[in-house]
């Protein structure tokens, strides 16, 4: 485990775990769509959610990418499929997609799951942060769609 998530644990505060190492974990067509993503004239970075939101439709990021709609729609299943990205369809409005920037915290209220998760794994940490990334991201979009 990295020093910098052990002094997260030795303080009693959350685990951050870095976009850096849930993007290791996708193909590189979705590590480009996330560059292109984050680095888009219409992205803006809000500090208080750790998020960045643009409105770029696939097409628009397909010809930004030089590649067929096809790969910048897989690109992005694979990083929703992993917590990188949500796409939020709000009634009346235009659509918006939003990338993580910012480490996603880990922790557990619970004090033997939280002395469990400072020993676990890196490669287990990565997987915790995925699944709690997709949970919140699948509860936003659903609250989006008015489901």
């Amino acid at each position: 485990m990295s020093d910098h998530l052990l002094e997260g644990a030795k303080s009693g505060s959350e685990l951050p775990i870095s976009v850096e190492d849930i993007l290791c974990r996708v193909p590189a067509r979705a590590r480009l769509a996330y560059t292109f993503l984050v680095t888009n004239a219409e992205s803006r970075y809000d500090a208080d959610t750790g998020w960045s939101c643009a409105y770029i439709t696939q097409q628009a990021l397909a010809d930004e990418m030089y590649v067929c709609l096809r790969t910048a729609t897989r690109a992005i299943r694979d990083l929703r499929t992993h917590g990188l990205v949500r796409v939020l369809a709000w009634p009346g409005a235009r659509t918006e997609t939003q990338v993580r920037i910012d480490s996603v915290d880990i922790s557990s209220p619970f004090g033997p799951v939280q002395a469990a998760l400072t020993r676990a794994p890196k490669r287990q940490l990565v997987d915790k942060a995925i699944a709690q990334l997709v949970a919140q991201n699948h509860e936003l979009e659903a609250l989006a769609a008015g489901i």
